[in-house]
């Protein structure tokens, strides 16, 4: 009976190399060779009609030793028996592989052998926001104060106007741009003194002079306008600059950045540095920003002397001044501390 039962199984589709034609019966195989992806039970299916005799064929093998892993290239070979010798089937064992596990992938560059944030791409005339600055409120001519708005509203928006007091109306005329600026609390020690955070809230245009007074109207506003905001000079909040790979022997430190309420910062926040034109450092130049912290320590975590240097991100400096810049965080790869190294040349010693 298990001989009808392979004949019927088997359709002329399925016949390949080692198949012979029986007169009057469908193809019979004289052995079938296993492809990638068969099983016992899908053999047994397929030959023997009856999915659930792959025990029995299995038992007809003593080279399968576990029924899960039958190889590819392996013939398994039938013989359909007569009356007086029952059916079997055997394994012709061509090839066993034994189990390999997976080879570790081998750094093929030097790339592959260090930490993945390189930054070293160059950019052509990328445009950054930087609005604010560090010093006193000589650096930016402050020269008054907003004491009032035609706007009921405590916060000041584009297209509101606002009425400022001026200490000097020297040069004040119909058309003539300020900045308006708000003092961050906070003091930071430089090697010049402590110096505060300005903050650039707004762009005013004059639009009407009068004594002591001018009435402007909100241009371009960065964070919302205030009564008692700081009017002084004109500062160029956009900046367009060419970011390249750094190549410097600086180090830095980040003295204040503008966001400081903020735990952690990330891409596009402004910091200022403790080096400038004296240090060779100019618009346009760009650093790394490196840490030996790890990533679960506090915002104010101190190096961990044990970890390598791992690059955090980069940053270009947009305004230069003899000993100090400011500059944006162009690149992160992580979010950043402010203890974090700037530096021209990762994995200098410290």
């Amino acid at each position: 009976m298990l001989a009808v039962l392979v004949f019927a199984a088997l359709s002329p589709a399925h016949a390949q190399e080692g198949m012979v034609q029986v007169e009057g019966a469908a193809t019979t195989p004289d052995f079938y060779q296993i492809q990638p992806g068969d099983t016992l039970w899908d053999i047994s299916t397929r030959f023997l009609g009856d999915p659930y005799q792959w025990p029995q064929l299995w038992s007809y093998n003593e080279y399968i030793t576990n029924p899960h892993w039958i190889y590819p290239g392996n013939r398994i070979y039938f013989n359909l028996g007569d009356a007086l010798n029952p059916p079997t089937a055997g394994v012709d064992l061509i090839q066993e592989v034994p189990y390999q596990p997976p080879k570790p992938e081998v750094a093929v560059n030097s790339s592959d052998c260090d930490f993945p944030a390189r930054f070293d791409d160059a950019r052509v005339g990328q445009h950054l926001t930087s609005a604010g600055l560090l010093g006193l409120p000589g650096d930016f001519n402050a020269r008054g104060r907003v004491i009032a708005s035609t706007s009921g509203g405590i916060s000041l928006a584009e297209e509101d106007y606002v009425y400022l007091n001026l200490d000097d109306m020297d040069g004040v005329e119909c058309g003539t741009l300020f900045s308006l600026y708000r003092k961050v609390p906070e003091r930071v020690r430089t090697s010049e003194g402590i110096r505060f955070v300005y903050k650039v809230v707004s762009t005013v245009r004059v639009i009407r002079v009068d004594d002591h007074v001018a009435t402007a109207e909100i241009r371009d506003s960065f964070l919302e306008t205030e009564r008692g905001d700081i009017v002084g000079d004109q500062l160029a909040v956009d900046v367009t600059v060419d970011v390249s790979a750094p190549a410097s022997d600086v180090e830095a430190r980040i003295l204040a950045r503008l966001r400081s309420e903020q735990a952690l910062f990330s891409t596009f926040e402004t910091v200022f540095l403790d080096v400038g034109t004296n240090d060779g450092v100019d618009v346009g130049t760009s650093l790394f920003l490196v840490t030996q912290a790890d990533g679960r320590a506090p915002r104010l975590a101190v190096a961990d002397k044990r970890l390598p240097e791992r690059v955090t991100g980069r940053v270009v400096v947009v305004r230069a001044e003899e000993k100090r810049s400011t500059a944006v965080v162009v690149d992160a790869a992580e979010e950043v501390r402010d203890l974090t190294r700037v530096v021209g040349t990762p994995n200098q010693a410290n």
